[in-house]
């Protein structure tokens, strides 16, 4: 500006444009000399009227910009009118900012001008993130919340909308967060997926780990996501959860490629939720808790069901007199939202079943008792070599009581190797109902 050369017009037009992207406007042009000069290394606090002449010789002489010249009422060239008649710079100041982001985010009405194209739609996806953000992260720490919105899928290229409102104020988007809060929205649902750039293209990039309505994250469950760009093309992929056997969440990368080239590839860090037993298999009888990780188990329960059908039970021993065998498997199933019944499959568990049978003799007959409680033993009665009867039971903790008959009787334990023989009644009771009497009436007479 001081050497005997002109700049270029457009170069110089572009080297306002970016003095006040990220800076405060100032109210008028003796406002805007002293820092501007500080800016750019140049002595003084406003510039020579011969330097000043040539600025202006620039603006007028460039067709883009001639019909921009703003005078002030008695005739003085009024440089920052001007310039703000070119960029709308005035547009920029913080409180217009404010009140314009409001107005979009709430009613949908964009205002006229902006500080640059997509200024208030990308300010209004990094504001839609943070009001899902996590407890303790600290909207006045620059670089805190731009690591958040880029871990949350969120890479904007320069000019940053949010890096605009830092420059403008380290507690102006706190002041943004606190008004919008719960206003005119529903949650989103937090985000548990952290996505970790690997490679993108030039550009905007938006990443998705879940789509709207996907949300809690479930181990093993098919999750799917969407890559946007920044000139509205988009691509979807779908991803699995997984964890280790240990339940620690296993970080899964992905790549996207579009038709045109572009190659996305990103890895996702999830908190997908998931449970994990204090055995590999259930064995009832035996201790078996189920831990939850990654969600309340209070405010989302589980219940435990069959793959036969059985169920649901919010304890699996209550489905111990259901069993029909070792083949058979233990469904868990997490209720989703903790109110409404929303429930989803989470894990499968073996069922190894062993169980122990133990026979008392009573005067009455057999009592069998069985381990784990309830497990349904199928027993015969056999008499001479034939089947009497054939019963299912579920012995709780008193046993189940085979009476004794008339006649010897065999008990056969389905599954047990051995049978229990079961002596029929004292013969007093033979006696007593005049039973005995029986055999001789097949006597000759005399």
């Amino acid at each position: 500006m001081s050497g005997g050369t002109l700049v270029p017009a457009r170069v110089l037009l572009a080297y306002f444009k970016g003095h006040f992207l990220y800076r405060e406007v100032p109210e008028n042009d003796q406002a805007f000399w002293p820092e501007f000069l500080k800016q750019t290394g140049l002595p003084g606090t406003l510039p020579k009227p011969q330097e000043y002449d040539r600025l202006w010789f620039v603006l007028e002489w460039y067709e883009e910009t001639r019909p921009h010249l703003r005078y002030h009422p008695g005739g003085d060239r009024d440089f920052l009118g001007t310039l703000d008649s070119i960029f709308h710079f005035r547009a920029q100041r913080l409180r217009d900012l404010e009140e314009g982001f409001k107005s979009f985010f709430l009613e949908g009405k964009k205002p006229e001008r902006e500080p640059f194209p997509g200024f208030y739609q990308k300010l209004k996806e990094a504001i839609e993130l943070l009001l899902d953000a996590p407890e303790g992260l600290d909207l006045c720490d620059r670089e805190a919340v731009l690591a958040f919105l880029e871990g949350s899928g969120l890479r904007i290229r320069h000019p940053h909308p949010v890096l605009l409102l830092f420059h403008r104020s380290e507690k102006a988007l706190e002041r943004l967060w606190l008004h919008l809060k719960g206003k005119g929205r529903e949650s989103q649902g937090r985000s548990t997926v952290r996505v970790e750039f690997l490679e993108v293209p030039l550009g905007d990039v938006r990443v998705r780990a879940a789509l709207p309505g996907t949300l809690p994250l479930l181990e093993g469950w098919r999750v799917r996501g969407e890559v946007l760009l920044e000139d509205g093309r988009f691509r979807r992929f779908t991803w699995v959860p997984r964890c280790t056997p240990e339940g620690d969440p296993l970080p899964e990368e992905v790549e996207v490629a579009f038709p045109e080239g572009e190659r996305v590839r990103f890895r996702l860090h999830h908190r997908a939720w998931a449970v994990r037993a204090s055995r590999a298999e259930w064995v009832p009888g035996q201790p078996f808790e189920v831990r939850p990780l990654g969600f309340d188990r209070a405010k989302h329960p589980l219940r435990f069901f069959l793959d036969t059908g059985e169920g649901p039970a919010e304890d699996p021993e209550r489905l111990v007199p259901h069993l029909q065998g070792e083949s058979q498997t233990l469904y868990v199933e997490v209720r989703l939202d903790g109110r409404a019944e929303a429930w989803q499959l989470l894990a499968r568990f073996p069922i190894r079943v062993d169980p122990k049978v133990r026979v008392e003799e009573e005067p009455a007959g057999l009592r069998l008792f069985v381990h784990p409680l309830r497990f349904p033993l199928v027993y015969q009665l056999w008499a001479g070599g034939t089947l009497v009867e054939e019963r299912r039971v579920n012995p709780g903790p008193e046993g189940h009581l085979v009476p004794a008959g008339l006649v010897p009787f065999e008990v056969r334990v389905v599954g047990w190797p051995e049978p229990f023989p079961l002596p029929p009644r004292r013969r007093e009771a033979w006696w007593r109902r005049g039973l005995g009497w029986g055999s001789l009436a097949k006597l000759d007479p005399i």
